[in-house]
């Protein structure tokens, strides 16, 4: 069953919307904390290729393959290691940066 939105939750207000949509359902906001982390990260690999003018096909210069920075791009993989995303930063003469936040 699709849940109509409150007239109160406007379409540009993220979180209204989800609380529209979802409402009270349990284990909601760790499911959505989860998704936004995985797509901050995707954000970040696809930007600091695209910063660098790589491809997906230059994965050999990041030592890796085609598909795992594929992987690393879609937003509905949670598998990132610190581990490869220090290669891939450390392969364009980058770092990675860790912050945690409220």
């Amino acid at each position: 069953m699709v849940k109509r939105m409150k007239p109160e939750a406007t379409r540009n207000d993220a979180v209204a919307v989800m609380n529209a949509l979802i409402g009270d359902t349990p284990g909601w906001d760790a499911n959505v904390a989860r998704a936004t982390e995985a797509a901050e990260i995707t954000e970040e690999v696809h930007a600091l290729r695209e910063r660098h003018g790589l491809t997906q096909t230059a994965s050999e210069l990041l030592g890796t393959s085609q598909s795992a920075i594929a992987r690393l791009e879609n937003a509905s993989y949670t598998g990132h290691s610190t581990a490869v995303l220090r290669r891939l930063a450390t392969a364009v003469g980058e770092r990675v940066s860790v912050r945690f936040v409220r």
